[in-house]
């Protein structure tokens, strides 16, 4: 796992108005806490934040140098707890929390999945259904996996990939349970199934239009 260093400044409390300042100016307001020491407000370089997520993804481990006016620099070892997004602009960060870590205290972490080549139950017709796009696991902070490469080529129709089969090194404790699934091939529906299945969709949709007409409407088309 990367360990990066970033600079970072704190700050007083900020109003609304404040906040969206910051923002303008490229700069993420952010929080420090956890381990039973004092919470931080801190403000960060959007540029700086943007590039170590890039680099290290959202579970690289920080040691954040903390800068205050008229007072020392002090050191602390963190990773992102959450990423606060703009909906539409997702390269756009509004805001960040950080949790201290100790490098000897396990803590339980998301690890992304990878899913490598292509399953021959697809060529034979079948579905791929990519399940799961992360598990869960607890290790230390130095110990969190990248990923996890899972290949998929040998999946035949009907076959299923579940957490309990990967292989964690060193160790790691799986936190999903084992019994979830991550990835399986369905068996494609045959034609002669979907038309039905169509069918009677449609003759329900004009039962309930039926159902739903007006009374004049019914008395009407009586007449």
């Amino acid at each position: 796992m990367d360990r990066m260093a970033m600079e970072v400044h704190t700050r007083p409390p900020l109003t609304k108005g404040q906040r969206n300042q910051l923002r303008r100016e490229d700069r993420v307001p952010a929080v420090i806490y956890g381990r039973g020491a004092d919470n931080f407000p801190l403000v960060l370089d959007g540029r700086t934040l943007r590039q170590v997520l890039m680099t290290g993804g959202s579970n690289v481990l920080l040691d954040l140098k903390v800068k205050s006016k008229g007072k020392k620099t002090r050191q602390e070892t963190v990773m992102f707890r959450d990423i606060q997004r703009d909906m539409l602009y997702q390269d756009r960060i509004l805001h960040v929390d950080f949790i201290r870590i100790s490098m000897t205290d396990k803590i339980e972490v998301a690890v992304p999945l990878n899913f490598i080549g292509e399953p021959v139950g697809a060529d034979e017709g079948g579905v791929l259904s990519l399940v799961a796009r992360e598990i869960e696991v607890k290790c230390l902070p130095a110990d969190i996996p990248e990923q996890f490469d899972i290949d998929i080529s040998e999946l035949g129709i009907g076959d299923s990939i579940t957490a309990e089969s990967l292989v964690l090194e060193g160790d790691i404790e799986l936190i999903t349970s084992p019994e979830t699934i991550l990835a399986q091939v369905l068996a494609p529906m045959a034609e002669e199934e979907l038309e039905p299945a169509v069918e009677e969709e449609l003759e329900e949709g004009e039962e309930a239009a039926e159902e739903e007409a007006p009374a004049e409407e019914i008395e009407e088309e009586e007449s």
